[in-house]
């Protein structure tokens, strides 16, 4: 399943995100993209009580975390309560979208730190948000630990939609690891940047790990990015990306001394309110 829009990609600031953030007066191409892409994943998570679905690219830069946000948007503004959940713990920046803070997030949550459930409203009705939280060290055992499952059960309760913001798969493993957990990936694919070997690699990854990818939103159709070809691939695989801000000297020492706590006991919250307990700031 192809999806066609736009070129969106991850702003620095909060005021460029803003400025990437669906809205009734972006223009009706993008307002119509999303749009498509929406009628297609609530029919791909039809008989699903909660479909979670993962946004995830091959390489950095692709837009992956603004299609994210405005997938989320549009979905929220069919009358669905959504949760977006930033799970790129390593480079964070859906909080910058919506002017949260970033912290008693997703990564204090799997590391054991709290059972507080931190979910926050956003101006966009129906559109909540659980920010990433700390950088922690680990964000590949945290996405596989228990702690993870644990969460997502909790949080179907109360919402209609989970989407989640991932790290690119030919990156680190964060993303794939999430494979049995989730309805589907949907793949950022920058137009006249990708490398077909780079899809190609990401998309074999996530299904060697039985992931199901429902569909690729091919950014930027006018192809103004410019051609990226040489070099990304042999970059990748002899080098690695760890340069690149997804792994050595990136991380915060906020977590120095902790472990994964797979517990089995439930995240705290009585499921009453307008959000079932969860704590909404």
């Amino acid at each position: 399943m192809l999806f066609r829009k736009p070129r969106l990609t991850a702003p620095q600031t909060q005021a460029a995100a803003k400025q990437r953030m669906l809205s009734p007066s972006s223009p009706f191409a993008i307002r119509e993209a999303y749009n498509s892409i929406r009628a297609k994943l609530l029919f791909t998570g039809r008989g699903e009580k909660c479909p979670v679905f993962a946004i995830t690219s091959a390489m950095m830069h692709d837009g992956k975390t603004t299609n994210a946000v405005n997938l989320s948007i549009s979905i929220a503004s069919t009358s669905k309560k959504v949760l977006l959940i930033d799970g790129d713990m390593r480079k964070p920046t859906v909080h910058r979208y919506f002017g949260l803070e970033n912290k008693n997030g997703l990564s204090e949550i799997l590391a054991g730190l709290t059972n507080e459930v931190k979910i926050r409203k956003t101006e966009v009705e129906n559109l909540h948000v659980l920010t990433s939280g700390q950088i922690p060290p680990n964000p590949a055992e945290l996405f596989g630990s228990k702690q993870m499952d644990n969460l997502l059960a909790y949080v179907k309760d109360f919402f209609d939609y989970v989407i989640i913001d991932t790290p690119p798969v030919n990156l680190v493993t964060d993303a794939a690891i999430l494979a049995e957990k989730i309805t589907g990936y949907v793949f950022v694919v920058q137009s006249g940047k990708n490398h077909y070997y780079e899809l190609s690699y990401a998309l074999e990854t996530v299904q060697q790990m039985n992931g199901n990818v429902v569909g690729i939103v091919l950014n930027d159709v006018t192809g103004k990015a410019g051609s990226h070809y040489g070099g990304y691939r042999s970059t990748y695989y002899k080098r690695g990306y760890y340069r690149r801000g997804y792994g050595r000297g990136y991380y915060s020492s906020y977590y120095s001394g902790y472990e994964v706590k797979e517990s089995t006991e439930s995240l705290t919250g009585d499921k009453t309110g307008d959000s079932g307990g969860t704590n909404q700031a």
